[in-house]
């Protein structure tokens, strides 16, 4: 029983100490925050992309400038964008609204390899994200945090 709770307390503690190692991050170009691992680099901030990488997670960011995409569509769009990355499995998907976005997400595998992948409306703006997170097994709830994470600032 002793060893039980042990085992629950490390648990819980090595949670709390995972979540708070996450830091913000933004991208200034399209005015959008979210929250990484704090051992995560910036590889590429320009206008058309911004991705950020660990050992564990891969982010992928890329600006949609459509008027013609909405929330009725975000399903279909979400779904035609992992299938042109190839990803073939999908395990699962569902609407999303976080913050100042609004969108639809998948969660799937390529060749072995796991991905989260978003497409999100900024409620204020003209601005909508297409987003991969690529993670390693084991690192779902890493990626589903930074999924979970992004916001729009001005």
């Amino acid at each position: 029983m002793f060893r039980q709770f042990l085992a629950l307390f490390a648990f819980l503690v090595g949670s709390i100490c995972a979540n708070a190692q996450m830091t913000d991050m933004h991208w200034d170009t399209h005015g959008v925050g979210f929250k990484v691992p704090s051992d995560v680099r910036i590889t590429t901030n320009n206008a058309e992309e911004f991705t950020a990488e660990n050992a564990n997670v891969f982010l992928s960011i890329f600006p949609v400038q459509d008027g013609e995409l909405d929330k009725e569509h975000m399903a279909e769009a979400t779904i035609e964008m992992a299938k042109g990355l190839g990803y073939s499995t999908v395990e699962e998907g569902d609407e999303i609204d976080i913050d100042d976005f609004t969108g639809y997400y998948i969660k799937g595998t390529k060749e072995g390899v796991n991905a989260l992948l978003m497409a999100l409306l900024d409620k204020k703006s003209s601005t909508n994200l297409l987003v991969v997170i690529v993670y390693n097994n084991g690192f779902e709830q890493q990626a589903v945090a930074v999924a979970a994470s992004f916001y729009a600032y001005d």
